[in-house]
């Protein structure tokens, strides 16, 4: 243990010895501090204080001006983009985009096809500011994916190129010259071996020979909704085989109960046939 002695030596002036004393006789030591420090150690101490708060304060101004140009240069860019886009314009755009939604449904409704309509169409982002842009573009994008996932599965347009000689409904029976029958289909004037292509993704649900239909593609698309082909000359697909818009499935022939080359076409919903030529077209 040390005991402390503080003690004025002469021939020393202006300091002041102060002997640090072991209690066990050893280890005793002499050290000199300047008088006037030990006078005034509350002016020095306060002085320190002074010093460290003036560190810290001219620290703090530098991270806050930093700190303040990296946001004025944020803020600048954000400025520029702004005066790049027509807010105006974009929301024209946004509004045109729900209008087209808003049909569609619209066609899905009229043709029963409630399960694949699009929910919320219509206005939600009419009202926005600019900084909301990346938001309300991530909330187009997933309509417009939606958008694409119903119509792949929608049958739509025509399945070869030829013209229609016969309409959905009732007709003159081709092997009956006064007779009339209901025809479920409409039917495509061309030639043996001219293609006939898939008008919706699905999966082949019958390839093969069905009665008065000769040789025959049923594709299911999901949702009760089908489409058959008849009297083709070659089937190209097989039971179990997903098919995609467009897929060469087979060729027009004149197979069955058929006066002519051609392909009948009908579209199944819900068990019953429909008019196809509502989906020709949006």
């Amino acid at each position: 243990m040390l005991n402390l002695s503080v003690c004025k030596i002469s021939g020393l002036k202006k300091k002041t010895s102060v002997l640090l004393v072991d209690n066990s006789g050893k280890d005793n030591q002499l050290i000199q501090i300047p008088t006037r420090l030990l006078l005034h150690w509350k002016k020095y101490l306060l002085v320190f204080n002074v010093l460290v708060i003036l560190m810290f304060g001219i620290l703090a101004l530098i991270i806050y001006q930093k700190t303040s140009t990296h946001y004025k240069e944020k803020l600048a860019q954000a400025n520029k983009v702004k005066s790049l886009i027509d807010l105006k314009k974009v929301k024209e755009s946004f509004k045109e985009i729900d209008e087209s939604i808003y049909r569609i449904n619209g066609f899905l409704d009229a043709r029963g096809l409630h399960d694949f309509k699009l929910a919320n169409s219509g206005g939600e982002y009419e009202d926005f500011e600019i900084t909301d842009i990346n938001e309300i573009s991530e909330y187009y994008e997933n309509k417009i994916h939606k958008i694409e996932n119903t119509l792949n599965i929608t049958p739509l347009g025509l399945p070869v190129s030829g013209e229609i000689s016969s309409e959905f409904g009732y007709r003159q029976n081709p092997f009956g010259a006064y007779s009339t029958e209901q025809h479920f289909g409409l039917d495509f004037r061309g030639k043996i071996g001219d293609p006939v292509r898939a008008t919706a993704h699905g999966k082949v649900e019958f390839a093969g020979v069905k009665g008065g239909y000769g040789n025959c593609i049923i594709i299911s698309h999901g949702n009760d909704l089908k489409t058959l082909f008849g009297h083709l000359s070659k089937i190209n697909v097989k039971p179990g085989q997903h098919i995609k818009i467009g897929d060469y499935i087979g060729q027009i022939g004149n197979t069955g109960r058929s006066s002519g080359p051609h392909l009948h076409y009908e579209i199944i919903q819900n068990n019953k046939k429909v008019n196809p030529k509502q989906y020709l077209k949006l």
